[in-house]
């Protein structure tokens, strides 16, 4: 019985925040995330004091702001600078992928401990990097460099 009163509670919470925004004229977006971003993401806009939409709408336009601008077109896709610097820095990757991870790994750029269930970028190598080396994860922050 709680948690059919916490789905109705958190129903009616997203149809007023749809309906609060809808009346600014704003989008509303709306995403899952495990329980741990979300308690970090309330715990830093509650110590900023700030509410959270706001909190997700500025790291958001942060994140989006600092696009690099196009400096060359292949027909029907676009190179950018950044494209084009994580393409000679990992010369010798195949593909990317995001991945969600099954287990504790360390990210082949920065080191960074890598937990599972932490979405990463996997690269898959040919002719390896390092001796025997088949595939390159990249953490959150160093995936912005390919």
């Amino acid at each position: 019985m709680i948690r059919h009163r916490a789905v109705n509670r958190a129903q009616a919470m997203r149809d007023k925040a749809l309906s609060d925004a809808m009346k600014r004229k704003e989008e509303f977006l709306g995403a899952r995330v495990p329980k741990d971003l979300r308690d970090k993401v309330m715990d830093r806009a509650q110590g900023l004091g700030i509410p959270v939409s706001i909190l997700i709408r500025n790291i958001l336009e942060e994140a989006f702001r600092d696009q690099k601008p196009v400096v060359g077109r292949v027909p029907g896709q676009e190179v950018s600078q950044r494209a084009a610097q994580g393409t000679e820095r990992f010369s010798s990757v195949l593909g990317w992928e995001m991945i969600r991870l099954n287990r504790q790994v360390d990210c082949s750029s920065c080191g960074r401990q890598l937990l599972p269930g932490v979405s990463v970028t996997l690269g898959l190598v040919s002719g390896g990097v390092q001796a025997g080396a088949t595939h390159i994860i990249l953490c959150d922050q160093c995936q912005g460099l390919v």
